[in-house]
């Protein structure tokens, strides 16, 4: 995993289009990854050019399986989307979580229902921080 001295490079469109069928799959070869992707369907040698970028970026490693490769996520869902998330608060929102709530808040016109499930989930985090 990479640290903050060596952050993960970043993902094209493309590239983060397989990472999210990879989570999917959680490991697979490339012909899995082929049999979960909706058509239209990229060629076999797109799909392996981009878990060979993704190995590259440090996304995926592989275990060798006969002549095969079953390809599997380094990094999870989760610390990706934290990653992105945080890139986008820092880069647009001066790193004011509230600035960023604020705008999400206006420009998606959240339902009164909204609102009380995400003031729900700060009051479950505010009581039990270890979340």
């Amino acid at each position: 995993m990479k640290t903050k001295e060596h952050p993960l490079e970043s993902l094209t469109r493309g590239e983060e289009e397989i990472m999210q069928y990879l989570w999917q799959l959680e490991k697979g070869s490339v012909n899995d990854l082929l049999s979960v992707i909706q058509e239209p369907k990229p060629k076999y040698t797109t799909v392996a050019t981009f878990i060979k970028i993704l190995e590259r970026k440090g996304y995926v490693g592989y275990d060798v399986k006969g002549k095969s490769y079953e390809y599997y996520p380094l990094i999870s869902k989760e610390e990706y989307a934290h990653t992105i998330v945080s890139s986008v608060l820092e880069s647009y929102f001066e790193g004011s979580l509230p600035q960023m709530v604020s705008f999400f808040t206006r420009r998606e016109k959240l339902s009164l229902q909204d609102t009380d499930e995400i003031l729900e989930i700060i009051r479950q985090t505010k009581n039990n921080p270890e979340q």
